[in-house]
């Protein structure tokens, strides 16, 4: 059974690592596999979905959807940006407020908000975006490990530690997470002006913008070719074809009502040619959108409705073809921001003008947050309980409509972390947590320092390979049976555990903010590695010193 059980396991999470298939679809069969092996009965594999932490990961999304909505980090982060000339100015201006913000809301959104803003600041400022996306996007991982509620991991650790009588609060974390943040923000702001100098390639300095702009009935262009109007090639854009009815025609064509004039660009040959009147106008407005999910779907799958039409993506294929892939910027024309924030693929946007949407309610979506924290830490219920309240509150109090609070929920995250519990049964029950274990204390030799060594080193090689959902969901086990038998204290482990699986740094792939900055900042790969291991060692080293030292203290 436990040779099985490991069968089942190293499948699941090589596949879940090459991502040739779905990560849910490999849980999944996993689950059956091990239920109709015995290893486990269906209501222990599938109680992932009445999961506490599972529960307060999906009412969180609908919090942070809440705050995100009222647009007040934008706004606080383009008053942040105002007047910097330095990428380490940026970055000391941007990185303690973005991680406590980190530390309350998930961390996705965030990093998607700070792209569009740091591309501006590239324009306007000269700034480069390059050195200061990826320091970002590893300072708010570092930040997120510090609360309970801060990462989907921390709630998963504690949601699979409570039935075993283990209970972690809001602050729990803070110990080992804190000073491991401001240690990890301390190496950032070194290594970044060293390691992260020359600027990205200028966007608009490129015809990397696939645009297409519909020609209206009645409109100047209807009977004309684009030569004559002088739209077919500037320094600013190029026409490649016209689109006639799903067909392509030769660009030098006359223009007819409802083409579609497909176009290489800048972004303000973009909108450029949007603005133009000789197209025809119409009574909407043009915004930059970030992309939030990681689903399987085109740039066209965000025109849901008439209200919403995309305009210009950072491709070079045709718009229903380009990937919607986490962090990709796109300019689209929509009524209302009602209508955007409705959508399930937008992540942020912003008006082209760079005005953040404005909204009465960010006082009510802010107290909200606060009573949820204050509730949270002086403990005055379950988690899950307050969580749930602080999101039915975001919709009771008209901050989110009940549809935008539905698709606030990652559906594809909330069922890869339910999963994830199921995996952790598998290893519970077929012993197979037991064998880790042993192995653990047989590495440390009976030496407590080692054993959080073992651990802290460990967390960090297994979450740079696999999902940070996995991790918890496989170490969380072991480390209770570890402290069961040494007698150490479960939850100066749980939290060692929760803050290292924070450090997913020198692989791209490890966390959706990791590839939400690579493709806007330039990285590649070996970038990642280059930037990363010195980072995961500091860090490693901080959290086993605080660690063993707050050991001797206990």
């Amino acid at each position: 059974m436990t040779i099985l059980a490991a069968v089942i396991v190293v499948v699941t999470l090589i596949v879940m690592t090459t991502g040739r298939q779905p990560a849910v679809l490999a849980l999944i069969c996993a689950l059956v596999v091990a239920g109709l092996a015995g290893i486990a009965t269906p209501a222990e594999l599938f109680a992932g979905l009445s999961n506490g932490g599972v529960i307060t990961i999906a009412a969180m999304l609908v919090i942070a959807k809440g705050v995100l909505y009222t647009g007040v980090i934008t706004r606080v982060t383009y008053r942040l940006l105002n007047g910097v000339t330095t990428a380490t100015q940026t970055l000391a201006r941007l990185v303690p407020p973005v991680g406590v913000a980190s530390a309350l809301i998930n961390t996705t959104p965030i990093v998607a908000m700070l792209i569009p803003a740091a591309k501006e600041l590239e324009r306007q400022s000269g700034v480069p975006a390059r050195g200061v996306l990826l320091p970002i996007a590893h300072a708010t991982t570092l930040a997120g490990s510090a609360t309970l509620i801060g990462t989907s991991s921390n709630l998963l650790i504690a949601g699979i530690a409570d039935p075993a009588g283990v209970e972690l609060t809001m602050f729990s974390f803070v110990p080992i997470a804190v000073p491991v943040a401001l240690v990890g923000w301390g190496v950032l702001f070194l290594l970044a002006p060293r390691m992260l100098r020359g600027a990205t390639e200028h966007k608009e300095r490129k015809l990397e913008w696939r645009a297409e702009i519909p020609v209206a009935r009645g409109s100047n262009a209807v009977g004309r070719t684009a030569a004559a109007l002088g739209v077919a090639t500037t320094p600013d854009f190029e026409l490649l074809e016209i689109q006639r009815w799903g067909e392509a025609v030769d660009a030098d064509q006359p223009m007819q009502a409802d083409d579609v004039l497909v176009y290489r660009a800048t972004e303000s040959g973009v909108r450029t040619l949007w603005a133009s009147p000789r197209f025809g106008q119409a009574p909407q407005d043009l915004y930059m959108v970030s992309i939030s999910t990681d689903e399987q779907k085109s740039v066209r799958d965000l025109e849901v409705d008439d209200n919403i039409e995309v305009i210009a993506a950072q491709t070079s294929k045709l718009l229903r073809d380009a990937p919607a892939r986490p962090g990709e910027m796109c300019l689209v024309t929509a009524r209302s921001v009602e209508k955007l924030a409705d959508n399930p693929l937008v992540g942020l946007w912003q008006k082209v003008a760079g005005k953040a949407p404005q909204t009465r309610k960010t006082w009510i979506a802010l107290l909200i947050l606060l009573a949820v924290v204050t509730s949270a830490a002086l403990n005055l219920a379950p988690i899950e309980l307050i969580a749930v309240t602080g999101a039915t509150l975001m919709v009771v109090t008209g901050v989110l409509t009940p549809r935008s609070a539905v698709r606030a929920l990652n559906w594809n995250i909330l069922a890869i972390i339910a999963g994830s519990v199921g995996l952790g049964v598998i290893v519970v029950n077929s012993g197979l947590g037991d064998i880790i274990s042993s192995a653990i204390l047989s590495l440390s030799t009976g030496s407590a320092a080692l054993v959080v060594l073992v651990i802290a080193v460990g967390t960090t090689i297994l979450t740079n390979i696999v999902s940070n959902a996995a991790a918890a969901a496989i170490l969380t086990p072991v480390a209770l049976t570890v402290a069961d038998t040494t007698g150490m204290d479960p939850i100066l482990l749980l939290t060692l555990i929760g803050t290292c699986i924070s450090f997913t740094f020198i692989n791209p792939f490890s966390h959706q903010s990791n590839l939400m900055v690579m493709k806007p900042g330039g990285y590649s790969a070996a970038t990642f590695v280059r930037f990363g291991i010195p980072l995961i060692l500091v860090c490693v080293v901080t959290a086993f010193l605080v660690g063993w030292g707050l050991l001797l203290l206990r």
